[in-house]
């Protein structure tokens, strides 16, 4: 019985390695079967120019490649944290009936131009864009008879506003707003109705911002008296940039289209704060400055972009042109970009803290493309 031992497993491993090589090249028949699936479904899929996800773009007869973008925007600028004062009714003493009052912001025209080109290489196309946009807002406070207006961007240690309510005052914010996008994507249908052009690239832009404010006759101090409080900030960026467009056809030239991008942007904040008085107060200056601050770092922010639309294309002069067509809705959020600093003590002067609120561009775009 004992000799028979000896032979029991030396047979069960040699069973169990068969077993095992026939598993294996079970599997790996297999999965050479499903790879060849694969690629039969694949090379079924190749368009005429035998690509796999043939281009999207449009494609032009016997031309440079070259296309130009026009684009009319109607924006609408808000950046939170821009407070101007705050209202109460019935006491200078508490805010028990208060209303904050800040930045009304306009609706401006603006453009977006640019130029790209198709190249040869796998339907990659590559474009160069500009943005630009001047926009404003403002808002206007007057006090009436129990009716109180306490500035929100005073420092708190200014004589004239420190404990007292200002019978007006007026604010006037201003943006300067520049961007350039150099882009590298590729078009390329998944489907009979649907493209996707993935892309990356850089981005650059300048952001010049002011902000003044005044408020006037201040109860408590002799009459007529005035603060003035102006900030700026001038910002210059670099990063990267990349997203996603899809175009969802319809038929006839007709389609719907959906964009998203991201991106960080790397660039330097220089910031001016000012307080002035007149008259010159005991803690001012002979001309009336209580602060000039100057303040510059360098820090990233993050960016976002999306815009919904219908777009129509057609194809003339026996497919030599293109003209490309679309209006759509956009939203730009710049994460961050309210620096300008606060001060928030009397007692210690320099406490300050900034990173107030994040800037948005929502709006309208109308845009033509012409191929050549």
């Amino acid at each position: 019985m004992k000799k028979n031992r000896k032979f029991v497993f030396p047979a069960a491993a040699a069973s169990f390695v068969a077993l095992t090589s026939f598993t294996h090249a079970t599997t790996d028949s297999a999965q050479m079967r499903n790879l060849e699936n694969r690629i039969n479904a694949l090379e079924q899929r190749k368009g005429a120019n035998g690509m796999i996800n043939p281009p999207g773009r449009p494609q032009v007869r016997d031309g440079v490649n070259l296309f130009f973008i026009g684009e009319l925007l109607c924006w609408n600028a808000h950046e939170n944290g821009l407070p101007v004062a705050v209202v109460n009714r019935g006491s200078s003493s508490n805010l028990s009936n208060s209303k904050a009052k800040t930045i009304h912001s306009d609706w401006d025209l603006g453009l977006r131009v640019g130029i790209g080109y198709n190249t040869p290489h796998d339907g990659w196309d590559l474009d160069l864009t500009w943005v630009r946009l001047h926009t404003e807002g403002s808002e206007h406070i007057h006090s009436h008879s129990n009716r109180y207006v306490f500035p929100s961007r005073v420092h708190p240690s200014d004589l004239i506003a420190s404990s007292s309510a200002a019978k007006k005052g007026h604010s006037h914010w201003k943006l300067h707003f520049n961007q350039l996008d150099l882009d590298l994507g590729r078009e390329f249908f998944v489907s009979k109705w649907l493209t996707l052009r993935p892309h990356f690239g850089l981005r650059t832009d300048w952001i010049h911002q002011t902000w003044k404010s005044t408020f006037r006759n201040f109860s408590g101090t002799a009459t007529p008296n005035k603060v003035k409080v102006s900030y700026r900030d001038h910002w210059w960026g670099i990063g990267l940039q990349g997203g996603l467009d899809t175009q969802w056809g319809l038929g006839c030239g007709w389609s719907l289209f959906a964009n998203m991008a991201g991106g960080i942007i790397y660039g330097i904040h220089d910031l001016d704060f000012k307080d002035k008085d007149s008259p010159a107060q005991l803690n001012t200056t002979t001309s009336g400055t209580f602060a000039n601050l100057d303040n510059g770092y360098r820090i990233a922010h993050p960016v976002m972009d999306g815009m919904l639309g219908v777009r129509y294309d057609h194809m003339f002069c026996n497919d030599r042109f293109h003209l490309g067509l679309e209006i759509g809705w956009e939203h730009h959020i710049y994460f961050s970009q309210n620096q300008f600093p606060v001060f928030t003590s009397d007692d210690s002067r320099g406490t300050l803290v900034s990173n107030q609120g994040d800037l948005t561009f929502q709006g309208w775009t109308v845009a033509a493309r012409f191929d050549f």
